[in-house]
């Protein structure tokens, strides 16, 4: 049970976290710099576009997805289904369409910071002990370590392949709070379809048919709609482990059986349409199947992206195997979804979303352990020591996300070494807006990050856009690459104008987004829009 003076805390925690995050925000989009405006979210950046893009298109009535990214014709599809239900709010409101997915990112940074303490709560009886685990998820591998080492010896690229896995929500929960608001929702939503589950098979309860619903139907239906990635996190350890219960005790565990059948028939529309859809599709299926890869990373590199907690969770699960039960189905949960990462499918590393709160969990029983050691006692008896041993326990458990918050201040500011990660150029909105009042038929060609930015903003479609949403996009960069080059014959540069339907070309000489400034255009293509950089060729008709 969790008692009053622990829901103020998590209260209180969810607000400073919730300040820590919008207020940056909030000066970008009061004070950006001078010819830019405040658009997208730091992490996971280019993917906002997709996301605005669905919500436009839930703002215009629909409710299926059509992907404006590629020029192909194709079938639209269920996807980005909470985007798409804000576009619709926004449209019953009245509003513009960045304020149901602010409101729903705040919202979303609340519930999971409920979640997790919610969860915490669920396996570890100690107040302490809650609190702790909500720390710790706040740590991260130290690979600022390495960045270091790197620096001091720069022939040693060996360190360079601990710089990525860091910078992924997947490993890191404290990104997960920034980012897009489907991803802390979707954790969030797990976490507690765990904690039910692990109450229901500990306690034996039985449900009503009401609660059962509010308890596994639903949720796993909700989880499936924010994320479907999750949903083989969420069933198949926990299938695994109700098979190995039932080995242990040589007969089927039949209590801990409907929950997971319920879950199982709720999770399998949803699981046979998206397998239909992005493997036999024969667009979706290559444009967000096999080209849109998210493979894991090497084992070492996962194990130091979790870091200290990664250890103080070997160092628990080896302490409490024995004497606690939530310890095994903790580490046994870990590990199979460590070892789903390697599943070999394209979106292999999108399994991982859930597993820093497991580590989390464990890691408090080797955080206990080690603070019972007689060299901490003897450390803490002198100032100095105790100072130096504070400061480096710091940097140690949460220098990397101090780190990466330094980075999302400075971003929002409009400094650093990524000013404009956030920022679009009014220009280029401006821009976007003159190809939008073109409708659905206008097809602009332009270069990879521009073309990301517009089709986030307009009811056509870009040759070049996403990385990700762009079908062929490898051949697509070089033949949008050659042609904004000149380095096409008139015949060439006609014909892939021709064959994607190009309407518009734009260039930009924007620094940080520049894209041919000195290209010129095939004959009969006129300049139509000018504006800080910013240029658009249109095809004259005859």
């Amino acid at each position: 049970m969790i008692t009053k003076q622990e829901w103020r805390w998590v209260t209180i925690c969810s607000l400073l976290l919730l300040a820590l995050f919008t207020l940056p925000a909030l000066w970008a989009w009061l004070s950006p710099p001078e010819g830019w405006q405040f658009y997208r979210g730091w992490v996971f950046a280019t993917d906002y576009t997709q996301y605005r893009s669905a919500m436009m298109q839930g703002y215009d009535g629909a409710w299926l997805l059509i992907n404006r990214f590629t020029p192909e014709t194709h079938t639209p599809i269920l996807q980005y289904p909470l985007y798409i239900a804000l576009g619709h709010v926004a449209r019953w409101f009245g509003l513009p369409l960045e304020i149901p997915y602010v409101v729903t990112s705040c919202a979303a940074i609340v519930i999971l910071t409920f979640a997790i303490y919610t969860c915490a709560a669920t396996f570890l009886p100690e107040i302490g002990d809650r609190k702790l685990v909500f720390l710790l998820l706040l740590s991260a591998g130290p690979s600022w370590l390495f960045s270091v080492l790197k620096a001091l010896i720069p022939t040693a690229e060996f360190f360079s392949r601990y710089n990525t896995a860091i910078s992924r929500s997947e490993f890191n929960t404290f990104l997960t709070f920034a980012a897009p608001p489907h991803l802390p929702l979707a954790l969030a939503t797990l976490l507690f379809i765990l904690s039910t589950v692990y109450r229901q098979w500990q306690t034996q309860t039985r449900f009503s048919p009401g609660r059962f619903s509010l308890s596994y139907i639903l949720p796993t239906l909700l989880l499936g709609l924010l994320n479907p990635f999750s949903l083989p996190t969420l069933l198949l350890p926990l299938g695994l482990l109700w098979l190995a219960s039932s080995i242990q005790v040589r007969r089927p565990v039949w209590r801990e059986t409907p929950p997971l059948i319920a879950m199982g028939l709720a999770a399998l529309p949803l699981v046979v349409y998206n397998f239909l859809t992005f493997t036999q599709d024969p667009f979706w299926g290559k444009a967000y199947g096999s080209q849109n890869t998210q493979p894991s990373y090497p084992l070492d590199v996962v194990l130091v992206s979790y870091g200290v907690v990664g250890l103080l969770a070997l160092a628990g699960a080896v302490r409490q195997w024995r004497t606690q039960v939530q310890t095994r189905i903790l580490f046994a949960w870990s590990c199979i979804v460590i070892a789903m990462g390697y599943i070999p499918v394209p979106y292999q590393r999108r399994f991982s979303l859930g597993l820093a709160p497991a580590l989390a969990l464990l890691a408090v029983a080797g955080w206990r352990w080690i603070a019972q050691q007689k060299f901490l006692h003897t450390i803490k008896r002198h100032r100095l020591t105790r100072v130096i041993g504070s400061v480096v326990f710091v940097l140690i458990l949460w220098g990397q996300n101090l780190m990466f918050y330094g980075a999302y201040v400075q971003s929002h500011l409009g400094k650093g070494t990524a000013p404009y990660v956030v920022f679009e150029p009014r220009a280029l909105a401006n821009a976007a807006a003159y190809l939008d009042a073109r409708g659905e038929s206008a097809v602009v060609l332009t270069c990879e990050d521009v073309g990301n930015l517009v089709a986030g903003q307009i009811h056509g479609r870009v040759v070049l856009g996403h990385a990700g949403a762009t079908l062929d996009v490898v051949a697509r960069r070089e033949q949008v690459a050659d042609l904004l080059a000149n380095a096409l014959s008139g015949e060439a540069d006609s014909a892939l104008l021709t064959r994607h339907n190009v309407s518009h070309i734009l260039t930009s000489a924007v620094a940080s987004l520049e894209c041919s400034p000195d290209y010129t255009p095939p004959a009969g293509w006129k300049r139509e829009f000018s504006e800080g950089g910013i240029v658009i060729y249109g095809q004259q008709s005859e």
